[in-house]
């Protein structure tokens, strides 16, 4: 058996982007956050609430993206995005949260199938 290598490690951990059909948008380039855009989030949260206009906006800022990579947004527009119409932002903001697998059918799914595994598992090898 041969282990990872540090190549392969961070081939692997580069963040996939998704490019999706929202209907009445279009199509949307969306990216798996990086630990950056993340910690972006989070602070764009802590600073002014988990609104659904402040995350909507947010998770779009931290995911959305041009054909280039490049975000489609910068963390200083989030008040533009807020000004819109809350539904169209909603729309986009969901897909970018399914994209990313975030919010609460997530986390309880993952601790569902963590609850079956260890339920199930014996401590002996």
């Amino acid at each position: 058996m041969s282990l990872i290598t540090k190549e392969q490690f961070l081939s692997l951990a580069e963040p996939a982007t998704q490019v999706v059909t929202i209907k009445g948008v279009g199509d949307v380039r969306i990216k798996v956050m990086d630990g950056f855009a993340r910690d972006a989030l989070q602070k764009a949260l802590q600073d002014l609430g988990t609104s659904d206009s402040v995350y909507f906006s947010a998770v779009i800022i931290a995911t959305v993206i041009d054909e280039n990579g490049e975000p489609l947004f910068t963390p200083e527009e989030l008040a533009v995005l807020r000004a819109k119409n809350a539904a169209f932002i909603q729309k986009v903001g969901l897909e970018c949260v399914r994209v990313n697998a975030l919010g609460d059918a997530q986390t309880k799914d993952a601790e569902k199938n963590s609850d079956a595994i260890q339920s199930n598992s014996s401590g002996t090898a």
